[in-house]
């Protein structure tokens, strides 16, 4: 068994970002949702498999400080309205397998972990909810982030050594990293939980580069107040390890503090500074449009209750040189937690409404206006529904259109 110093250190979250699709943190929620067993319907279908899964994976962990944990995303889309000849439906599948490796200091504040994180997407001859809202609607928002499908099946996301710890005051990690899964992120706000549309669930105005070679760092001095400082190949590419010798980066300086803490539900703020040297070829990629800039962001967040379940988040940011996916980019989010929950036998079921509005660099294109409500609840014990309705105003590359209705279906499970 675990002595109480290796099970603090096991369970500890990502010192650098909020994001539940980071692997730290979503090591942290496979352990969190396998605990959790209040929902609509009292017995899974999946149960022996959650069982065995959790059985194995705390033994490999005490045998040999690997940790485990699979996620598995379904989402069902349709569109109201698309261009002359293009689907207004489709489906695709997201998972994502996460390792962490424990090397150096195992269970302390200061361990060294290894990171492995392995990202699968596939549809079943239909056409992604991603590239529903992009493609067939011409939105700049999007409708559905990460539900496309990669060719091959399978990649690599990320794969990176870390140390430190929020405990430890301090951390660091290098290798091939995510940077939008770090920067600017709320654990309250991820395509996979909660809101679906792309500039709903990420900042893009900050001109990402995909996933790739780099390295972060962070200083912690208090609980409540954090400094990341992080670098990255502008030519990051997830299907292969990019470009570093080109000599193209993206680096950003990223201030977050808890404004007014209170019982710990409400994330950071945070005002994230960044520059890009654009890519070798000058072609987009991810967020950023291939050219030289900078710009920044700012994220409020705050409990809106005294009990933690009413969150409040405002986003906005600006990108200079036409670098980023956006000129502009706005957003508002409200979060209610618990709102049936506890009177239909649930626990943390979520009610969600996000506000968003974008000025795309895009040539021809319009502002564009999104509003979503989603509510989100555990059907089974270890599997989450979530029914979202999304209204899409003036989709930014498509003049012929002025709104579309968006109807979502999304399922979630981990291992």
């Amino acid at each position: 068994m675990l002595n109480a110093d290796e099970e603090k250190g096991a369970g500890s979250g990502s010192p650098f970002s909020s994001a539940p699709e980071d692997p730290s943190n979503l090591l942290l929620e496979v352990d969190q949702r396998r605990a959790q067993r209040e929902s609509l319907l009292p017995v899974s279908p999946l149960k022996p498999l959650h069982d065995a899964s959790g059985e194995m994976k705390d033994s490999i962990y005490e045998a040999s400080g690997i940790k485990l944990g699979l996620t598995i995303n379904h989402l069902f889309q349709g569109l109201s309205e698309a261009k002359p000849g293009m689907n207004t439906w489709g489906t695709t599948t997201d998972a994502d397998l996460v390792a962490s490796w424990e090397l150096i200091n195992r269970g302390k504040p200061s361990a060294g972990k290894l990171f492995a994180h392995l990202e699968g997407r596939w549809d079943y001859g239909t056409t992604g909810p991603q590239d529903l809202g992009f493609v067939n609607l011409g939105s700049q928002i999007g409708t559905g982030n990460a539900f496309s499908k990669y060719q091959p099946t399978v990649l690599i996301r990320n794969l990176y050594w870390e140390q430190g710890s929020q405990e430890a005051g301090w951390a660091f990690r290098a290798g091939k990293i995510t940077t939008d899964a770090i920067l600017g992120t709320s654990k309250h706000i991820t395509p996979v939980t909660t809101f679906l549309p792309n500039a709903g669930t990420g900042f893009f105005v900050d001109a990402f580069p995909d996933s790739g070679l780099g390295a972060v760092g962070a200083w912690h001095p208090s609980d409540s107040f954090k400094v990341i400082g992080l670098v990255a190949d502008a030519n990051g590419n997830r299907y292969d390890w990019g470009d570093i010798g080109a000599g193209d980066f993206y680096t950003a300086l990223e201030v977050a503090a808890k404004i007014v803490p209170g019982t710990g539900r409400a994330d950071y703020s945070k005002l994230t500074i960044w520059h890009t040297d654009g890519t070798e070829d000058g072609a987009p990629i991810n967020a950023n449009t291939g050219k030289d800039g900078w710009g920044y962001s700012l994220k409020y967040e705050q409990e809106l209750s005294k009990d933690g379940r009413l969150i409040g988040i405002t986003r906005w940011g600006q990108s200079f040189n036409e670098a980023a996916l956006y000129k502009y980019q706005a957003g508002a989010n409200v979060l209610l937690y618990e709102p049936l929950g506890s009177k239909a036998g649930m626990k943390n079921d979520l009610l969600g409404l996000g506000l968003n509005w974008v000025e795309p660099t895009a040539a021809g294109s319009r502002d564009e206006y999104n509003a979503e409500i989603f509510y989100r609840f555990p059907l089974f014990p270890g599997v989450d529904t979530t029914l979202s309705y999304q209204s899409v105003i003036n989709p930014a590359l498509n003049p012929s259109t002025d709104h579309a209705s968006v109807f979502s279906l999304r399922f979630r499970t981990v291992f």
